[in-house]
């Protein structure tokens, strides 16, 4: 993986690690408003200590571990990691829809 490929699969794991702790948040905070969880292994454990430490605990060692084993990854599947980035990034936006339209 050369320097540029390895600088951006840094900011993807990041971009993924802070849009998962705002999910988590913000999810929180729409189930308060009367909100269903969409995603069923997540509904499954909402409202268990599994939620949060999946989330917030797991998740982060999960992105961790991936950094840490980067040069095993290589950089075909380095590019796949688009796609978690990119649909935190619309889930973000669908957030902001809601929040706007329910305010």
């Amino acid at each position: 993986m050369s320097y540029n490929q390895e600088r951006l699969f840094f900011w993807q794991l990041i971009g993924v690690g802070v849009f998962n702790i705002a999910d988590y948040i913000i999810t929180l905070d729409f189930l308060k408003k009367g909100f269903h969880e969409c995603n069923p292994l997540m509904a499954a454990i909402i409202g268990s200590y599994g939620f949060p430490l999946v989330k917030l605990i797991l998740i982060p060692l999960v992105l961790l571990a991936l950094w840490q084993k980067k040069e095993l990854i290589g950089k075909s599947i380095a590019r796949l990691f688009w796609l978690p980035f990119l649909i935190y990034f619309y889930l973000m936006g669908y957030y902001g829809v809601l929040m706007i339209s329910f305010s």
